[in-house]
């Protein structure tokens, strides 16, 4: 992370403003894919693993402070506690698998793939922390240079 010089302006981001707030708040297709999100963070980790990760992906970007379409803490924190706990079963998935199959692990994608499961979920629990530390500013080993 670099540091701004005294004669840089810090920029603040696009969701932090109450206008750009209040437009999320009433945006239909915003709380159409958060309900669809809600969804899928709902469904059985054996048959879905791949569409909760996707959903948790979208978590992972949107929990940023400002960014949820609703000021009520309650309820992003219960999606976060969703995200992290069906997160953290899809990784016990790939771990059993990885036990059963000990050659996946010789597999680098694999590894990352469990890594980057970590990285999601440390995100996710920063943002349920009080105070609520700085998210990182890295990727998931996964998500390449999306996140930059």
């Amino acid at each position: 992370m670099s540091k701004s010089s005294p004669n840089q302006v810090s920029k603040p981001a696009p969701w932090n403003d109450k206008h750009a707030m209040d437009w999320l708040a009433t945006f239909e297709p915003w709380l159409q894919a958060l309900r669809l999100i809600h969804g899928t963070l709902q469904l059985e980790t054996k048959k879905y693993p791949q569409e909760i990760r996707a959903a948790v992906a979208m978590v992972v970007l949107f929990c940023r402070e400002n960014l949820w379409p609703t000021r009520d803490e309650n309820e992003i924190e219960k999606i976060l506690q969703l995200a992290v706990r069906q997160l953290s079963t899809i990784k016990q998935l790939y771990e059993t698998k990885a036990r059963i199959n000990p050659d996946l692990m010789s597999n680098k994608n694999y590894r990352n793939l469990l890594v980057s499961i970590d990285q999601e979920v440390r995100i996710l629990e920063a943002r349920m922390s009080d105070p609520k530390p700085n998210l990182p500013n890295e990727p998931p080993i996964t998500w390449g240079k999306f996140w930059a």
